[in-house]
């Protein structure tokens, strides 16, 4: 009986540490190119993620009115520790500078984790390369 029990707290105990950990997903890096952008990125938590999104937003949108873009990436499978790429457009087919951040993660558990004031995530700034001429 007390086997049980410790069992279950101790599997409770780990549930709770994965879903309440700080920033699942490390923004390691960021490239621009003529047409698009490339994200490296880690899963940086202790559960695989299923789903991300990003607020992917051109830096001119952030100080004025603009339109609130997002990327995804459903239906993936980020292992923990692991970097990825990930290729999004620009935000209205324009080349720009872009501001990226984490919208949500969606853990292998079905939990969905979203940044907060006191849990924040890295935000990249990633600018288009220049073109040969």
């Amino acid at each position: 009986m007390s086997k049980t029990i410790a069992v279950t707290a101790l599997m409770v105990f780990v549930v709770l540490q994965a879903c309440a950990s700080p920033c699942p997903v490390m923004l390691v890096s960021g490239v621009g190119n003529p047409y698009a952008f490339i994200l490296t990125l880690r899963n940086a938590g202790k559960l695989p993620i299923r789903t991300l999104e990003f607020n992917c937003n051109p830096v001119r949108a952030q100080t004025g009115k603009g339109r609130r873009t997002s990327c995804r990436e459903q239906n993936a499978l980020f292992y923990p520790g692991t970097e990825y790429t990930a290729r999004y457009p620009y935000p209205g087919g324009v080349r720009q500078p872009v501001i990226v951040s984490l919208k949500s993660a969606t853990l292998s558990n079905g939990y969905v984790w979203k940044p907060t004031k006191r849990e924040p995530c890295r935000t990249l700034r990633i600018s288009p390369g220049r073109t040969k001429k």
